[in-house]
Order: structure tokens, then C-alpha cells, then sequence
């Protein structure tokens, strides 16, 4: 086994803990609030930091960082380096307050722009009305109440079940309406018959503002979180890192469920806010459990925002920490557009059904798993190599480059592959041991399961970018990448768009629309590096990808089997029936793959056990 692949292993240990807690937090979440409006709310006011934390700080300027500071030290020594993690960490946090502070003033504004405008509902019937399920209503027009409410009247003969007086409709339903067309209007959870409207049990959006802006905070720890991390990489320390991130996740669902109870001890949507203070508790473990390790390794934090004044202009003092944010401002674009197409995509979610915003966060944390625990953990290992070997070229990428990234794109498609074949035709099946408990119940796992299929057809591709990304700016060409993200930006959007607005999909294609965009996007950066490096080493990669393609077409019959076979009503059998049929079919699926890996001569599969064998 090469040393890419050693460390590669020891942050995929580290990641998978990371992962593990996070899907532990995730599945708090939904068993105590389940698939409702007040569970998208919180998501959706986590999601603005948390965007900005995973294509700002823990991507390109955590990558950036690397790639100088790897430089740095090969060049100038250890000292130099930590005085560049002293200057660029002064001038993060001073960034870094100034954008929360902009945050929280305008949390309002985000969650106006992202929530569709909605009005309550008022319903006129006779004294002795029945009480009816879905009732038809008479439209009689809106209005604004004193207090700046919108209200929107209807008349019928019938009552509705569980209309109360915070009941709210969304204004784009009603916006076609004549006076006095009737509408079929029901309070049911449930999926409802088409030509029948749900009226949502109430408006979140003032919620959603609050959660949002006591959140923010936890974007500066973040920031400082993912410099320690670069810090730590470049010194070979893998594993602490991602082990923070596990920090974060238990304090997140200890702090909050202690907070939950104090405020609600039934845990209804009040309960949120102390899951909100447990978010920049969680921010700030995180960064704690970092310092040791790094002063272990020789820093000492002392304030040095490395600016002077230069006439009407200010400038950087350290040509490393002008390279530093020189090259992390392209790097903001391209590796974030699968997070902002997963925050489009969140926007676009709060036009449908309730608990749809629920569904695409809980599928795509088990889409992360295995390529955070193959893909981000490759790709931190690759970065501070390729940065050392662009910098004994004189700057020139070259073939050794290229083969170590076919070798290194080899290794994680190896997992991929089984991963997004799992997902993909097991998907309800592995939400269902997961999610399916408390108010989280079957037919939210069969909707997050279609969700998560939907998701995993793109996840080969985002674990191949998640190796490609970091290479760009080690070598110091991140402007293209950026703009052929643009690109994909936009095909993402007019895709939402037009499942959403003009055909009315459900979720599913939303997850859909990520998953092509991935795949776009990895085709052009593995295109473009071609280009730059002369080549990709497709004689050392294509011949291994083809092995492992025909060993997924063997695991891919057997799970269709067992899934076609043995896995009727699997909702409805109890947690430990669902939990040991899968544990099983897992097991003997990874075997299988195994077997037929070693059958087709898959290179890693080979090393491996000629190495057990000579042990």
C-alpha cells in the first residue's frame, strides 16, 4: 500500500467519525421534530452559514492555505509558516466579524427572499357546519390586517379538520383565482389527491429568521476551524482534524437536547432554539480541540493582520498571504457550486410539500458519507503532495502528477462505485434504518429514499472532484475551473426551475438536477487538468476503472435481487429486523464486490491480498 493510500486510510478513519456523529445529529433531528415546516425551518436558517462554511472555509480557503503554507514550509521552514497561519488567521477573524455582523442584519432578508410569500387562512361556514377532511371552498379575495397580516377569506359549508388560526396558504396558490372560484382545500399531512390544495399548519418563516441570526456566529469558528485543519495538514497530522468535526456534532445534539428540554420538554418547534445555541457551541469545540496538536507542533497565535497602507490603498505585507487570498477568491466560486446548488435547491424545496427541505438534507448527509469518507480524504492527502511536486518542477506540472492522480482518482472510485450502488437501489431501505423512528415515519422514508437514489447517480463523479479541486490551486490555475463552474451554476438553476415551476416535480428531481450538475462539473476539471498536465496517466487509470465497473455489475444484480426478493414492506417490519436484514445484505454484498474485484485483477484489490498473503 503507496503512502497516499496509508494517510489516505488514517483520515478515512477520522472522517468516518466525523460522519458517523453527523448522521447521529441528523437522525435527532428528525426523530425528535420529523419530516415538518419547523425542521425545514431550522435547516433552511442553518443553511446560509453552513454554505459559506463549506465552499468558503473549509474549501478553497482551507485548500489555498495548504498549498501556500506546504510551499512556505518546504521553502523557508516551519517558522515561517506558522507566522503566515498567525497573519492569515488575523485577517480571517477580522473578515470573518465583519460578515457576521452583516449576517445577522440581514437574516431577515435571506429568509424573504428564500420563503415563498404566504398569507393566513380565514374560513367562513354556518353555525353547525360539519366537520369534513378536505372541503370545498369559495375564494372571496385577501386582505391586510392592522398588524401587517395578509389573509386570504374563503367560504364553505363545511369545516376543515385542524384548520386553526395560525394556518397559512401560500399567495402564488391563490394568485389565478377569480372571486368566488372554489378550491378543494385540506390540512392533511399526508400526500393529498391531486386537484386538492394543502393548507400548511403555519408560516415559519419568522422562526427561520431568528434561528438564522443566532447561528451566525458559528461561521467564524468554522473559518478558524478549517485554517486549523489546513495548519495540521500540511504537518502530516490528518486524522485530529476530522476528528473535530465529530467534537462538533456530539456537543451540537448534547448542548441542544439539554437546551431543547429546558425550553420544551415535549421538544415541539420552540425546542429548535437550543439546537441553534448548540450550533456555535459545537463551532467553537471544534477550534478548542484543535489548539493543542498545532501548539504541539510549534505555533504560537500572536495578532498580525499583515496590512499597511500604501497611499489611497491598502496592501499585504506577506506576498504568502496576498497568494493566500489571491487564490482562494476563484477557488470561492469552484468549489462551491455543489454547495450552492444544494442552498438552490433548499430555495426551491420550500415551494413544495412540507418536509421536502427535510428530505434533501437527510439524503444528502448519507450521500456525503462515503465521499467524504473516500473522495474529501484522498483529496486532503493529494493536496500538500501535488503542491511539493508542482514546486521541485519549477512550477510545470508534469507525469508525475498525473499518475499520482490516476492512481488516486483508482482508489476512490474503488468505493464509490459499491457506495452509489447501495444508495441507489437500497436507498428507502438504508433511510429506514437510519431516520425511521419517532415522528420520522415510513412514507418519509420512502420519500428520502427516492431522494437519496436520485442523489447517488452523481456521487462517483463529486468524489472524483473532491480529489480534482485541490489541484487546481496547487497548481495555481483556479480561474478556469471557476468559470466552467459558472457554467454548471446556471444549467443547475434553469433545471430547478423547470422540474419546480413549469412541470410541478416532487424533490426527487431536485437531488436529480445535483447529480448532473456533479458530473458536468467533474467532466470539465478532469478535461481542463488533461490539458494543463499533457495528459492523465489514462493508461494507469481507464484499465482499473474498467475492473471496478465490471465488479459494481455484479454487486449491482445481487442487491437488485435481494431487494426484488427479500426486502418486501421492509418499512413496516420493526427497527431490529430492519437493522439485521441490512447489516446482513451489506456484508454479503461487500464480499461479493470483493470477490468479483479480485476476479477482474482490480490493482488495489490485488496489492492488498498479496500483501495479507505475504504476512
Amino acid at each position: 500500500m503507496s503512502s497516499m493510500q496509508k494517510k489516505s486510510m488514517i483520515a478515512t478513519a477520522a472522517i468516518f467519525c466525523c460522519r458517523f456523529t453527523g448522521l447521529l445529529r441528523e437522525i435527532v433531528y428528525t426523530s425528535l421534530f420529523g419530516a415538518t415546516g419547523a425542521l425545514d425551518a431550522f435547516l433552511t436558517a442553518f443553511r446560509v452559514p453552513n454554505m459559506l462554511r463549506d465552499m468558503f472555509a473549509e474549501g478553497a480557503l482551507s485548500q489555498s492555505f495548504t498549498s501556500v503554507m506546504s510551499k512556505v514550509e518546504k521553502q523557508e521552514g516551519s517558522e515561517a509558516a506558522w507566522g503566515l497561519a498567525s497573519r492569515v488567521g488575523s485577517q480571517l477573524i477580522s473578515l470573518m466579524l465583519c460578515i457576521v455582523a452583516i449576517g445577522i442584519l440581514l437574516a431577515g432578508s435571506f429568509m424573504q427572499q428564500l420563503y415563498p410569500e404566504r398569507a393566513r387562512v380565514v374560513l367562513h361556514t354556518p353555525w353547525g357546519a360539519p366537520t369534513m377532511v378536505c372541503a370545498d371552498a369559495a375564494y372571496r379575495g385577501t386582505r391586510t390586517t392592522p398588524d401587517g397580516m395578509k389573509e386570504v377569506l374563503f367560504e364553505s359549508t363545511e369545516k376543515i379538520a385542524g384548520l386553526t388560526p395560525e394556518s397559512c396558504l401560500r399567495l402564488s396558490v391563490i394568485q389565478k383565482l377569480q372571486h368566488g372560484q372554489k378550491l378543494a382545500l385540506t390540512c392533511a399531512s399526508a400526500d393529498v389527491p391531486a386537484g386538492v390544495t394543502r393548507i400548511e399548519e403555519r408560516s415559519f418563516m419568522g422562526m427561520a429568521t431568528d434561528l438564522c441570526r443566532i447561528i451566525w456566529p458559528f461561521i467564524l469558528l468554522a473559518s478558524v476551524s478549517a485554517l486549523c485543519m489546513g495548519a495540521l495538514n500540511v504537518f502530516g497530522v490528518f486524522g485530529l482534524p476530522n476528528l473535530a468535526s465529530a467534537a462538533f456534532n456530539l456537543t451540537t445534539v448534547g448542548v441542544g437536547a439539554l437546551l431543547g428540554w429546558f425550553i420544551d420538554p415535549a421538544f415541539g418547534p420552540d425546542a429548535l432554539y437550543g439546537f441553534a445555541v448548540a450550533v456555535v457551541c459545537g463551532g467553537a469545540a471544534q477550534v478548542l480541540v484543535q489548539l493543542p496538536k498545532m501548539r504541539q507542533k510549534g505555533f504560537r497565535f500572536h495578532w498580525d493582520i499583515g496590512l499597511r497602507r500604501s497611499g489611497r490603498w491598502v496592501e499585504f505585507t506577506s506576498p504568502a498571504a496576498r497568494r493566500v487570498w489571491l487564490l482562494m477568491l476563484p477557488g470561492v466560486i469552484a468549489a462551491g457550486i455543489t454547495q450552492t446548488n444544494i442552498f438552490i435547491n433548499t430555495a426551491f424545496a420550500l415551494y413544495l410539500k412540507p418536509g421536502s427541505v427535510t428530505a434533501l438534507s437527510s439524503a444528502f448527509h448519507l450521500w456525503q458519507l462515503p465521499v467524504a469518507l473516500f473522495g474529501v480524504a484522498v483529496g486532503m492527502v493529494v493536496l500538500p503532495t501535488v503542491s511539493r511536486m508542482s514546486l521541485t518542477q519549477g512550477g510545470e506540472a508534469g507525469q508525475e502528477i498525473a499518475t499520482h492522480l490516476a492512481k488516486a482518482l483508482r482508489f476512490v472510485a474503488l468505493f464509490a462505485v459499491p457506495s452509489a450502488i447501495f444508495l441507489s437501489i437500497w436507498g428507502t431501505e438504508i433511510v429506514s434504518v437510519f431516520y425511521q423512528r419517532g415522528r420520522f415515519d415510513a412514507e418519509a422514508s420512502a420519500f428520502t429514499g427516492n431522494v437519496l437514489a436520485a442523489y447517488s447517480f452523481g456521487l462517483l463523479a463529486y468524489a472524483g472532484m473532491k480529489v480534482l479541486q485541490p489541484v487546481f490551486l496547487a497548481l495555481e490555475k483556479p480561474w478556469a475551473p471557476a468559470m466552467l463552474a459558472l457554467v454548471a451554476f446556471g444549467i443547475s438553476v434553469s433545471c430547478n426551475y423547470t422540474f419546480v415551476h413549469v412541470l410541478g416535480m416532487p424533490a426527487t428531481y431536485l437531488a436529480l438536477t445535483t447529480s448532473l450538475v456533479t458530473t458536468l462539473n467533474f467532466c470539465f476539471y478532469f478535461l481542463y487538468l488533461r490539458h494543463l498536465l499533457g495528459g492523465m496517466a489514462c493508461g494507469v487509470l481507464l484499465p482499473g476503472l474498467l475492473r471496478i465497473a465490471g465488479a459494481g455489475c455484479v454487486l449491482a444484480l445481487g442487491c437488485w435481487a435481494v431487494a426484488e426478493f427479500c426486502f418486501g414492506s421492509f418499512t413496516s417490519w420493526d427497527f431490529l429486523a430492519r437493522f439485521g436484514a441490512l447489516a446482513v445484505g451489506g456484508l454479503a454484498g461487500g464480499l461479493l464486490y470483493a470477490a468479483a474485484c479480485y476476479l477482474f485483477c482490480v490493482p488495489e484489490i490485488r496489492a492488498l491480498s498479496n500483501r495479507l498473503l505475504h504476512r
